[in-house]
């Protein structure tokens, strides 16, 4: 009876460390919600870039009012999804081990860092047309590689994002809201509704 005993409370022992591990090892706390938020954000941004101030790689009057509409939709979906994993790494009572960040940020930073990057220097150049391949591309990029240390669904989101990218490269410039909104909004909100229902969030 004590030899049952002990091996039941080893196997116990086993099965949370277990659990420990693979809770260190990947990002479940994936907000599904926080992702369709910020695809509503998006298509509500694209909406007003079509219908208000223009796209600003299509020779809109108001580019800086454009620009200023997404910079607005960044600040706020960081905002979100920062919340989101916050709030539900508490509900699963998973902590988000500092090793595991280290390895998040590694992997999304250097193309969101390119991405940046490139942004300056359409602007800089007037080469706007190509702001919809740099923010689908790098961001699909970052999100893929990113994916490595999440739940599987936050890969194929990425590549998604990546093939978004290049329909945007072989189209026409005038399609690149179309691609954004494609990306930025249904994508995010496809995936979330998908994360949300089978990652319980």
């Amino acid at each position: 009876m004590i030899e049952q005993t002990g091996m039941q409370k080893a196997q116990e022992n086993l099965l949370y460390i277990r659990q420990t591990l693979e809770a260190a090892s990947q990002l479940t706390a994936v907000p599904g919600r926080a992702l369709m938020a910020i695809g509503l954000l998006a298509l509500i941004c694209a909406s007003v870039n079509g219908f208000v101030t223009g796209a600003p790689w299509n020779g809109t009057a108001h580019p800086q009012l454009s620009l200023a509409t997404w910079s607005i939709v960044l600040g706020l979906s960081l905002t979100i999804v920062l919340f989101g994993i916050y709030r539900k790494s508490r509900q699963m009572r998973v902590p988000l081990h500092p090793p595991l960040l280290r390895k998040l940020l590694w992997s999304l930073c250097p193309a969101l860092f390119l991405g940046a990057l490139l942004t300056v220097f359409a602007l800089q150049t007037a080469s706007m047309t190509w702001l919809p391949i740099i923010w689908l591309g790098c961001y699909g990029a970052a999100v893929t590689n990113g994916g490595q240390v999440s739940v599987p669904p936050v890969r194929y989101m990425g590549l998604c994002f990546l093939i978004c990218a290049a329909g945007s490269a072989l189209s026409s410039p005038e399609m690149g809201l179309v691609w954004i909104a494609l990306g930025f909004g249904w994508l995010h909100i496809v995936f979330g509704a998908y994360i949300a229902r089978r990652h319980n969030d």
